[in-house]
């Protein structure tokens, strides 16, 4: 039976996504049920790495009232594999009695490594972050406690509640310096924007630093935008004086090229898709990349004329021709065959394979819907690249008409380039709930998940997603 039968029928008004209006919502539930079924893997060290995804979309587009997401959840951890993250979903969506106890039950005894943000966020947006950060405080003070987890744990919590609004950080970041916990509240008031009010926390702190490279070395971070990817970095002229003298001092002697590096972090930071172009960069040292494909598009996305979550395929063209460009052919080619592609590559895939196939669906786009003609190969691509069969499910799309039994995973996702993602989901749900099938739908799950203004985010490779939920009643 779906699982979308047996649970959405006890769908309510308590829990709103965020997107709730979203014109992508019953595609997004269709693909989401789709990746809950069962898939019954009889390999050994198979994994579920997508039903924990799909279940927390489900629940938030899906508006599921608290005992149907809890239904949901714990009928997905009984399985015999179940989902790699099911438990961080099951606490994440607790309320908040029931979250303190389940978690003092299942969190080790000693801060050794990073619990789940999922949790620790919910924990804050619900009003415990002083029970919260009592319970860091008193794990971190273990015998066995490691001396880092506690200073990575505040980085990393910063970075998971950053989409707060002010009054929530500001609270936040008060509650975190009554008890002690300093990274996290200067990382929070830096991510607020306000750098009087950061600087005037670090003078607070245990952290004041004694000398001029001392507090360069601590606003190094944020000067240069490495705090939070994609965070527009501050005005100089608008920075307290201390700080002015700081960031002169960080970019004395610094290479001339360092600010156009700077675009490349700002570029993952909106269009995480666009990894691939910063591993270029970092096996090259190639400053043309940075300058001359990383800056422009930034500038596109900035001003509004490229839409990161829908038009990455013409970003991931981009970076191709620009590469090509710089690189020349026979090297770019090289380079991008590397290494891996991202996270929602298709099998094994290389970057090279991942920026062609988006450059074949940014080419067919307007062939498949019928209003542009029928497109010449692209000079880019590989002599292997299989055009003409990408090129066929294109023309049997714009006729109408099922491409061939062994296309059916090209033509789903020409379907969702094309805006025709119910048909693209159809046909996945059809392949069956095999690993080609589940890996095409978790893509097109989170794509359109970014299209609605991501729900789950951050978006791979930035991050582990985080299960974000709205406030729960105490």
């Amino acid at each position: 039976m779906s699982v979308l039968v047996g649970f959405l029928a006890m769908a309510g008004t308590a829990v709103a996504a965020d997107p709730r209006t979203c014109r992508f919502t019953p595609d997004i539930v269709a693909a989401a049920d789709a990746l809950l079924v069962d898939p019954k893997s009889e390999r050994r060290f198979w994994r579920d790495r997508f039903s924990d995804d799909a279940a927390y979309l489900l629940i938030r587009y899906g508006e599921l009232t608290p005992g149907a997401a809890l239904g949901l959840v714990d009928a997905l951890g009984a399985r015999p594999k179940p989902p790699q993250r099911i438990a961080e979903l099951r606490l994440s969506l607790l309320p908040p009695a029931e979250r303190r106890a389940a978690y003092a039950a299942s969190a080790q005894p000693a801060l050794r490594t990073l619990p789940h943000l999922s949790v620790l966020r919910a924990f804050v947006v619900d009003g415990d972050e002083d029970w919260l950060f009592a319970d860091i405080l008193r794990r971190a003070a273990e015998p066995s406690a490691q001396p880092q987890a506690m200073p990575q744990l505040q980085v990393a919590l910063a970075s998971a509640l950053s989409d707060l609004d002010d009054t929530a950080k500001i609270r936040i970041a008060a509650r975190a310096e009554a008890h002690g916990l300093w990274h996290l509240a200067l990382d929070l008031t830096a991510i607020r924007g306000d750098m009087d009010a950061w600087l005037a926390t670090l003078r607070r702190s245990p952290h004041s630093p004694a000398d001029l490279r001392a507090l360069a070395d601590l606003f190094a971070p944020v000067w240069r935008g490495s705090l939070l990817p994609g965070m527009p970095r501050p005005q100089r002229d608008a920075l307290p004086a201390d700080l002015q003298t700081a960031v002169d001092f960080i970019d004395r002697g610094r290479p001339q090229t360092a600010g156009d590096f700077a675009k490349v972090l700002e570029l993952i930071g909106l269009a995480p898709g666009a990894m691939i172009l910063a591993t270029a960069i970092n096996q090259t040292g190639e400053p043309r990349l940075a300058a001359e494909v990383a800056a422009p598009l930034v500038a596109g996305i900035r001003e509004r004329r490229i839409d990161p979550a829908a038009d990455m395929d013409r970003i991931r063209a981009v970076i191709l021709a620009g590469t090509v460009r710089i690189l020349g052919l026979d090297r770019a080619r090289v380079l991008l065959a590397s290494f891996a592609g991202p996270a929602e590559a298709v099998g094994a895939e290389t970057a090279l394979a991942t920026l062609e196939r988006a450059l074949v669906r940014h080419t067919l786009a307007g062939f498949a819907r019928g209003d542009e003609p029928d497109p010449s190969r692209p000079p880019l691509l590989s002599a292997g690249f299989d055009w003409s069969g990408w090129r066929n499910v294109a023309e049997a799309i714009r006729k109408g008409e099922p491409a061939s039994e062994s296309y059916r995973g090209v033509e789903a996702e020409l379907l969702h380039v094309i805006g025709r993602n119910a048909a693209a989901i159809n046909i996945l749900r059809g392949m069956g709930p095999g690993d080609e099938a589940r890996q095409r739908a978790h893509t097109l799950l989170v794509a359109l998940d970014q299209m609605c203004g991501g729900v789950l985010w951050p978006q791979a490779p930035l991050g582990q997603p985080l299960y974000r939920f709205p406030p729960r009643p105490r």
